[in-house]
């Protein structure tokens, strides 16, 4: 059996602007780098 991540998998991931450049970042990450 092989594996196979689901295509779809970033598709309901919430991103956030950061800072001026408009870089999207993944909510998640934001909480972790405090």
């Amino acid at each position: 059996m092989t594996y196979r991540a689901d295509t779809a998998r970033y598709d309901t991931m919430q991103y956030r602007r950061s800072g001026k450049s408009g870089l999207k970042l993944p909510v998640i990450s934001l909480g972790l780098w405090q």
